[in-house]
This record gives C-alpha cells, structure tokens and sequence, in this order.
C-alpha cells in the first residue's frame, strides 16, 4: 500500500486524483463482452419528450434497470445508463470541480430516478447524454443533501420576497405562508418550516448533481435546455416544489429573471 501510495503521488500529485482516475478507467475499460451483453442498439423509449426539435428528455424511474446505452464525452465507445451517468458525475464534479467527498458516494449516481437530457446525432446510433440530474422524493428525506448540515451557512440571509411566498403557496398545496413567520429565524428553520407546509408530499422532491456535457461553445445553451427540461419534467410527472442546491451563479440568475 506503501508503493502505491507512492507512486500515485509521483503520477498524479495526490491519491484522491489517483482515486478518481482509477474510477473512471474502470467505467470505461469495462471487458467489451460484458459491457454489450445484452445491447439492442435498436432500443429507444417512445415516450421521452422532445425540446428544441431535437433534444430529448424524460424521468428513468431507475437507471439502474435501464438497458440503453449512451454516448458521453469521456469515453469512445457508449456505456449503459448507469454507467454512463456515474461516469459523467466523476468526471464533471470530482476531476473538474475537486468535489472529492463524492468518490464515497459514487452509488447514489448508480440507481433510482433520474431526469435525462440527451440529442440523437446524424453519426452516431447511440444517443448522447447532455445532461442529467438525481431525483429524491420525501420517503428518503433523511438522504436529502438540502437538508444536510454541510450545505448549511449561519451568515445566509434569506430572500423571503412576499410575492415569492405567496405565488409559492399558490403553486400547491401548502398552509398559508406569510413573512412574518420567518423573521428572525436561521436558515435551518425555515427550510424545514417550508417543507413540513407541504401539505401533500409526494409532490415534491429533491433535484441534485445536475450536470452539464457536451460542446464548451454550446454550455450555457445545454444549461438553459437542461433547466427548461427538468423543470417540465418534474411538473408533467406531478411534482409541484423542487429542493434544489445550486453552485453556478449563472443558474441562480436565470431563476430569479423568471421572477414569478
């Protein structure tokens, strides 16, 4: 382990990028036999949702189920759903962004519902991911990141706009909400105070590791279609609220233009 050790530091600079090279290597140098056992090239979902003519996007109840296969940008040959999407998440969060808490929780990438933004090209027979992002919902709030004590700040101020409030309890079925019930109180608290005024909760959910592939040129496009995307997904799917943790400013201003 020693040896190891060393000669990670030497190649890569530290073990958590030796780690995380590791992972991806052996998502795309799975043994071709075992990675096209059961592909059906000719399988596709007749029921995904098209945007912008020819981005298709849909909610996978499991991706761990899925049988399709996918093309990404980090690897020459398509890989199933699954694996495709966890390899997106290694490569977009923890190279890219160093967000190395992630190689311990790589299976959460792995399986349950997903939202999938992906285009069919005139070269390829396999789709191309664009974009994807994990789906919660409340009977494992206890996994919630929204809820974690990491992504908790005591300096946060809270925007707790009136007309926000108000279009928010309009918006589904929640108690009557009013300012004054959340002055002074800490972050912590008034999420949670929103939440448990939910009056039915399986209309909201958790919406977590969006990411974001394909052309550079084309990023802030793909983030536009994959928030358009997401957001008409979960609403045609029942969903009325979405907690959500967002780490680019681009995506933070593009809500609040919105406005109501």
């Amino acid at each position: 382990y020693f040896h190891i050790e060393q000669m990670a530091i030497k190649v890569f600079g530290c073990l958590l990028k030796c780690s995380t090279e590791f992972e991806m290597f052996k998502l795309i140098h799975k043994p071709m036999s075992v990675l096209h056992r059961h592909l059906d090239v000719t399988k596709k979902n007749s029921t995904s949702a098209i945007i912008d003519e020819k981005y298709h996007y849909e909610l996978v109840q499991d991706i761990s189920t899925d049988e399709r296969y996918f093309h990404t940008e980090f690897s020459e040959h398509p890989l199933p759903l699954s694996d495709a999407i966890v390899l997106i998440n290694i490569a977009t969060f923890i190279k890219e962004h160093k967000w190395y808490e992630m190689l311990n929780h790589l299976e959460i990438s792995s399986k349950g519902e997903h939202f999938i933004l992906y285009q069919y090209t005139d070269n390829n027979i396999y789709p191309t991911i664009i974009s994807s992002a994990l789906i919660q919902t409340t009977s494992n709030k206890h996994d919630w990141l929204f809820f974690d004590n990491f992504f908790q700040n005591t300096k946060w101020k809270p925007n707790l706009n009136a007309d926000g409030l108000l279009s928010l309890s309009h918006a589904t079925s929640m108690s009557p909400l009013a300012r004054s019930q959340f002055v002074d109180k800490s972050s912590t608290e008034i999420e949670n105070d929103l939440f448990y005024s939910i009056l039915d909760k399986t209309r909201t959910c958790e919406a977590i590791r969006l990411t974001i592939s394909g052309e550079k040129s084309k990023a802030n496009y793909h983030l536009y279609l994959a928030q358009k995307g997401l957001a008409m997904a979960l609403k045609e799917s029942g969903r009325d609220i979405v907690f959500t943790i967002i780490e680019k400013p681009a995506m933070v201003l593009f809500y609040q233009s919105m406005n109501l």
